[in-house]
């Protein structure tokens, strides 16, 4: 969906980046598309023809943002374009925008 969405806003390059090594891999060929998803992945491949697209693989605790997003969309199941920031993530975009670093710890 980001690739279409970038298309629609006529944008020519992209900077993919996926807290999902799997995900990274199947884009760069490295690794096949599940069956499920090979005709998605055959419309996004066309569309990136015309664009010049790196995906590379970030931590989760590297982009709270999207970790926070992604958090968003499973819960409320929906999709979504904001063109600045929402009110649910600024605390996590201002913390981004001074390079501060995020931590994610497990209970015991």
């Amino acid at each position: 969906m980001a690739i279409h969405m970038a298309q629609s806003k006529g944008w020519s390059s992209v900077w993919l980046e996926c807290d999902s090594t799997a995900v990274v891999d199947i884009f760069k060929g490295n690794k096949p598309v599940p069956w499920k998803l090979s005709n998605l992945m055959n419309k996004c491949n066309r569309v990136m023809m015309d664009m010049q697209v790196k995906v590379s693989h970030i931590f989760r605790e590297w982009n709270a943002c999207a970790d926070k997003l992604a958090n968003f969309g499973v819960i409320y199941r929906m999709d979504h374009w904001w063109d600045s920031p929402p009110l649910f993530l600024l605390h996590e975009f201002h913390r981004n925008l001074l390079l501060l670093p995020n931590y994610r710890f497990r209970g015991l």
